[in-house]
């Protein structure tokens, strides 16, 4: 015979149980919903939808493209696809997203190019910041087509929604900013820098955030290997190419780019001789790995230098000779 206290004690169990499992359902709820606004509205910085739409447009334009440049911000910095295009009298485009697209948004940017045009050259170029960055799933799925998503496992899409972190940020430009999108300038190839150089700040980063041969981003690297199996798949010739940062790092990171660099030979793609270019602390632009707008033409006309020799190699004899290689 069961006791009136322990039916009142179950009937207790199972109220608070309810009462839980409603409060983690809301806590879940809200999270979700906290992170989806902040991606729709652009407060996060992998759904920069804006730099996207912008260089999405160019690979649709119906112009043709002999040499694409793919990669962050660092990029979208330091090459004007005009002047590039005067210099090596091939059409060239930069689509530059940001760092938080990171490969997984190279990789897609590279897809649609080569399943839209028949450009000779494509040339990564991302900041060695960027590759030490543990999660570019982010990147791959706001850059991805429909098509694309629809074999995107649901557990990474839950992921990419269920973080405390994102939650956080989101909350914080919210608070700051209120619900308004994030505005952009668009200057040429990419946005405008508006705010200040670091300066001496530049030096003070450097110190705050060490780069280390053991925070390379395995993630990061994999689609790098896809982006050259891509590059193998339709016979174009691809290379990488860092782009340009602050000296600091060029002394201070030499064993991180060191094997970034055999990390990278490793999944099948050729690094570019004299990259990553280095900045003095005057030539640093608003962040650590920007060139200075006034000196975008410069670096420019320096990274066509370096590239020289990739551009006068036969496009389809240099796809051959990487055909083959480790994906």
């Amino acid at each position: 015979m069961t006791s009136p206290r322990s039916s009142i004690s179950s009937s207790d169990g199972r109220r608070y149980l309810r009462v839980l499992g409603g409060a983690l359902g809301v806590l879940v709820a809200t999270l979700v919903a906290t992170t989806a606004t902040g991606y729709h509205l652009g407060l996060v910085e992998a759904a920069n939808h804006d730099i996207y739409v912008y260089q999405r447009a160019k690979i649709y334009d119906g112009k043709p493209v002999d040499v694409a440049f793919v990669g962050d911000s660092s990029l979208g910095n330091a090459i004007d696809a005009a002047t590039f295009t005067t210099l090596s009298g091939l059409a060239a485009a930069n689509l530059a997203l940001n760092g938080s697209y990171g490969s997984g948004g190279a990789f897609n940017m590279a897809n649609k190019l080569l399943d839209a045009k028949a450009p000779k050259l494509i040339v990564v170029t991302q900041s060695i910041d960027t590759m030490r960055r543990r999660d570019a799933f982010p990147g791959f799925y706001f850059s991805a087509e429909p098509s694309q998503l629809l074999a995107t496992s649901p557990i990474r899409v839950l992921e990419l929604y269920f973080s405390w972190k994102t939650a956080r940020r989101v909350v914080e430009q919210i608070a700051q900013n209120g619900f308004r999108p994030r505005q952009e300038t668009f200057s040429g190839d990419y946005i405008a820098q508006t705010r200040a150089p670091l300066g001496a700040r530049a030096a003070q980063e450097v110190a705050d955030n060490p780069l280390e041969p053991d925070m390379l981003a395995q993630a990061q690297l994999d689609y790098v290997a896809r982006i050259a199996a891509l590059c193998r798949l339709h016979g174009v010739a691809c290379v990488y190419a860092h782009g340009p940062i602050y000296e600091g790092y060029c002394t201070r990171a030499r064993d991180y780019v060191e094997r970034l660099n055999e990390r990278i030979a490793e999944a099948g793609m050729q690094v570019v001789a004299g990259t990553p270019v280095c900045l003095l602390e005057s030539e640093v632009g608003d962040s650590i790995d920007h060139v200075r707008s006034d000196l975008k033409t410069h670096y420019t006309r320096r990274y066509f230098d370096l590239l020289r020799d990739a551009i006068a190699e036969d496009a389809s004899g240099f796809a051959a000779a990487k055909r083959g290689g480790a994906p």
